[in-house]
């Protein structure tokens, strides 16, 4: 296995040293010899996002209960804290896709075998809103602009990214102004681009940062979040193709990474890709050119585009053709209605044991059936009359077909999913079935005779998509969808507690149900889904429809794209923008890190067999052992002192990017923190 070549960084100078309490940035430079005494471990963290925060987090809060001795080097060469994601210099136009109620960085007291410091407890996103914004929590970082942002910011608002990072590093300066006498903390503001075995020393291994210097360390904890990577073959193609006519083609990125002022007034603009970063593109070519949004006099739920006229023209492309449905406005992060009878946290419990499950035999009808019932349960309580029955009979035979433990069961041997769709069919009328995979994939079949055409389809779409929001509990959709998320954090906790078999996790879950749910349940706050209907009606936006192909046009020498379903003349440009971050594929990501360690054994790309495949199949992450994570080395053995928290477990653990969740267990919403304190404790022993 060859994993990708090494890509370097101007190097840093080290923050600095802290023991005890103090400023991360002052002290001296780290000497060239460890000054730790024998048997007091040495860690090195490298990555200093939301997942290296949680690990330093947990390994002070067990050194504080304790006393255990331990030398920590922090390596990252963004800020601690924010890390290269959350960075506070950011667009405030980019927001998170998830509620302030929802992500923390610190577990609820009790939910964790040892407690955050008490600097830090009970602080989750929400609560630091809260407290920065009546002025009982003093953050001389935050600006006035931004505190009258927290300030007009309920629980259910979607803040923006740049926030989440201002909370991110007031948790990191909390946290050092915290420590105890027993952490030594060395802040390095550079990059770790190599780490090797040591063969006679103190320490188990070096790790070499900014190519300058070696930190030694008995534990590293891979911490490494989102990484570059190299393009795919269609990609390298439209980069050559852009060489050879001079145009503009910019890959998939962190959206703050890009400038986003160099594209052009009045050009039109490819754009491939309607996810999450697609919203931040569309932000930063209208808003953040002067465009205005206001309320239509007619209609004050919809938005109406004022241009400034430094707007570029807007093509966008995707596999579905439409963007990721928004999130609903609900009191919480889930609907308060739901009731689960199948997907449960007693299902999780019941699942803990055994070898790996298949995903569509095992987990999958659990998680259809709740929120068909989810579905059905919400439509006979806002529309009763849509039956052809009273609606309480039809959700006992529901039940029944559904097998609900309790319900009286039915006595046919044909399919339960069968059963369902011929009560469904006599009972409902069709337009209003629940069909999840049109919901995903609302234009997969149908052809249009123009762009104008595909356009009015997609607004349309996208105003009921909105108002279905707006509706929150009260949208039979839209309650199966939180089903589905609900679904997606339960499966997540029996995923990396008993796991899948290999040709379950690449063909069931990664390329059917994970682009499904995403498509439902990973959407924006409904605010860009008005928008972007409002950007359309503007002619500032245009669809492609459903699998666009992207190419390169010779004769023209520019961009083309288009889509088969769509009977139109394709749309030309001299730009391109990837509206995607870079993929989460440890084989494919630029790291010299982790080129280094793999050359040195002590890391490998986990791969997936498949019973129908002629060689292996990559998968995703790194290969680890069972939790705490330890690295497996190219040998096959585990390898001691080399701990992996956040994306690269993405081949142990399904939805690595997904934040802590406020206020929830250790075993389901609150994994990533629960992931962070197995590490330290392993590490303090």
């Amino acid at each position: 296995m060859t994993l990708p070549p090494e890509l370097g960084r101007s190097p840093h100078a080290p923050e600095g040293s802290v023991k005890g309490t103090g400023d991360p940035g002052a002290g001296s430079e780290i000497p060239g010899e460890p000054s730790a005494p024998a048997g007091v471990p040495r860690v090195v963290i490298v990555g200093a996002g939301p997942r290296g925060l949680s690990a330093l987090e947990r390994i002070v809060a067990r050194s504080a209960a304790t006393g255990r001795r331990v030398v920590v080097d922090l390596v990252d060469p963004f800020p601690p804290g924010p890390g290269h994601v959350w960075r506070t210099s950011q667009s405030p136009r980019f927001l998170m896709n998830t509620p302030s109620l929802f992500p923390t960085v610190i577990a609820d007291d009790g939910v964790l075998p040892v407690d955050p410091i008490p600097a830090l407890r009970g602080m989750s996103f929400d609560a630091w809103r809260r407290a920065a914004a009546a002025g009982s929590l003093a953050d001389p970082n935050l600006t006035p602009e931004e505190l009258e942002v927290l300030r007009a910011m309920g629980s259910t608002d979607f803040p923006p990214r740049q926030l989440y990072g201002r909370y991110l590093d007031w948790v990191f300066h909390a946290l050092v102004a915290g420590l105890p006498d027993s952490v030594e903390l060395r802040v390095h503001r550079d990059e770790a681009v190599g780490a090797r075995p040591v063969e006679a020393g103190r320490h188990r291994f070096a790790v070499e940062i900014g190519g300058q210097q070696e930190l030694p360390a008995d534990h590293i904890v891979l911490a490494l979040g989102h990484l570059d990577a190299h393009l795919r073959r269609d990609q390298k193609d439209l980069v050559d193709g852009a060489a050879e006519h001079g145009l503009n083609y910019r890959p998939p990125a962190v959206p703050s990474d890009v400038h986003w002022d160099e594209l052009p007034a009045g050009e039109t603009i490819l754009v491939r890709g309607m996810g999450l970063n697609f919203h931040d593109v569309i932000a930063e070519l209208t808003e953040g050119r002067g465009g205005v949004f206001t309320p239509a006099q007619n209609d004050p739920a919809r938005l109406v585009y004022l241009p400034s006229g430094e707007e570029p023209f807007v093509v966008v492309g995707s596999r579905r053709g439409t963007p990721y449905r928004a999130k609903a406005e609900m009191g919480g992060y889930y609907a308060s209605c739901l009731d689960h009878r199948f997907l449960t946290p007693q299902t999780v419990r019941s699942l803990a044991e055994g070898g790996p499950l298949v995903f569509d035999r095992d987990l999958l009808p659990l998680a259809r059936k709740d929120a068909i019932r989810s579905y059905y349960r919400t439509l006979a309580r806002v529309r009763p009359e849509a039956f052809d029955r009273p609606a309480q009979r039809f959700l006992a035979d529901l039940d029944r077909e559904l097998g609900v433990p309790g319900a009286a069961g039915s006595e046919e041997t044909t399919p339960w999913d069968v059963r369902v769709e011929r009560l469904v069919n006599q009972a409902v009328p069709y337009e209003d079935h629940l069909n999840i995979k049109w919901q995903s994939y609302p234009f997969l079949d149908e052809r249009f005779g123009s762009h104008e055409e595909y356009a009015a389809a997609v607004v349309h779409w996208l105003d009921r998509d909105a108002a279905g929001s707006e509706a929150g509990e009260d949208d039979p959709a839209k309650v199966a969808f939180s089903s589905l998320n609900w679904s997606r954090t339960l499966l997540k906790q029996i995923i990396a507690e008993r796991g899948l078999q290999d040709e379950s996790w690449y063909e069931e879950l990664m390329q059917s149900f994970s682009p499904l749910v995403e498509g439902v349940a990973s959407g924006p706050p409904a605010l860009r889904i008005k928008q972007l209907a409002a950007l359309a009606r503007a002619g500032v936006v245009r669809f492609l429809g459903p699998n666009p192909v992207f190419r390169i046009e010779a004769e023209h020498g520019c961009f083309e794209a288009s889509s088969p379903w769509v009977a139109d003349e394709p749309f030309r440009g001299a730009w391109f923008i990837e509206a995607m971050s870079p993929p989460n594929e440890v084989r494919r990501n630029i790291s010299p890190l982790l080129t280094a360690m793999h050359d040195h054994g002590l890391v490998r790309a986990k791969s997936l067999h498949l019973a129908d495949g002629a060689a292996h199949v990559a998968g995703p992450g790194l290969d680890v052992t069972p939790a705490p994570y330890r690295a497996v080395g190219t040998d096959g053995q585990p390898r001691e002192g080399i701990w992996l928290l956040g994306l690269q477990l993405a081949s142990a653990q399904w939805g690595t990017s997904i934040a802590a969740e406020a206020g929830a267990p250790a075993g389901l919403g609150a994994r990533t923190l629960a992931d962070a304190d197995r590490v330290a404790a392993a590490i303090l022993g």
